[in-house]
């Protein structure tokens, strides 16, 4: 393909059975969209997906440890990382991505700190890092259950002034109290939904054929919003934290 970028390279994990929480349902499905997605813009072998039982702990740090700093070229990569399961928070500050095997009382040790990611990936020195995170961190699944049984629904004010370095930009799927929602017609979470969408050229304002983060994230705000409250009566409103300018992919 014409506009494969050789610069391009994406880890991608997607969990819906977990070993001890409830399943996030769809949540593989938007792993393995999303990878057939980016092969249109990445080179096969700079795509690494792992999925269910192989998006463990241990799977998922050697995936970011080993798998794709072995791809990073220093000032010239560009890094996708995209993110669909449960997340939990601690306290305000530390907000963790549950792997499959994460177990909720023991999260320092079974799951993965989302700062944590960030300053590994930091550190290889990427040209930039994209993340799609579509995840909550409100103890609830995608169909408003709790992830354990016995767990009181956490009311933490989660703080999201996170200290991001210049060249990475986040979208999550929702604000920090919301939950994140999933569509039953489409099988997918309602924002990889959209990511996808908007990603195809439906984010293009301008029609230019290039896609920067500000365009696709307007098109994220106009679009989830409205189908959470349509299908799930519910607030979900994803945010953005980076560099609007920045040109995630030309089609």
């Amino acid at each position: 393909r014409k506009n494969r970028d050789t610069n391009k390279i994406a880890l991608i994990i997607g969990i819906e059975k977990y070993d001890n929480v409830v399943s996030s349902s769809y949540s593989n499905l938007d792993a393995k969209y999303f990878t057939q997605y980016i092969k249109n813009v990445a080179h096969p072998s700079n795509i690494i997906t792992l999925v269910d039982d192989k998006a463990t702990r241990s799977g998922s740090l050697a995936a970011l440890a080993k798998e794709l700093r072995g791809r990073i070229i220093a000032v010239q990569s560009e890094v996708i990382i995209f993110f669909s399961g449960h997340g939990l928070a601690e306290n305000e500050k530390d907000l963790y991505l549950l792997t499959n095997d994460s177990d909720q009382d023991l999260l320092e040790f079974t799951a993965i700190k989302r700062d944590q990611i960030i300053k590994l990936v930091s550190s290889y020195k990427p040209k930039s890092v994209v993340m799609f995170l579509d995840t909550c961190y409100s103890g609830t699944s995608r169909k408003g259950e709790q992830l354990v049984a016995s767990a009181r629904p956490i009311r933490i004010k989660v703080s999201d002034d996170l200290d991001l370095p210049n060249n990475f930009s986040i979208f999550s799927a929702s604000q920090a109290t919301e939950l994140s929602s999933g569509m039953d017609e489409e099988k997918q979470g309602i924002f990889s939904y959209y990511v996808m969408k908007g990603l195809e050229g439906n984010a293009d304002e301008n029609k230019d054929r290039k896609i920067t983060n500000g365009e696709l994230h307007n098109y994220l705000k106009n679009n989830v919003p409205r189908k959470a409250l349509q299908l799930h009566s519910r607030n979900q409103n994803p945010t953005f934290k980076g560099v609007a300018e920045q040109v995630l992919l030309q089609y």
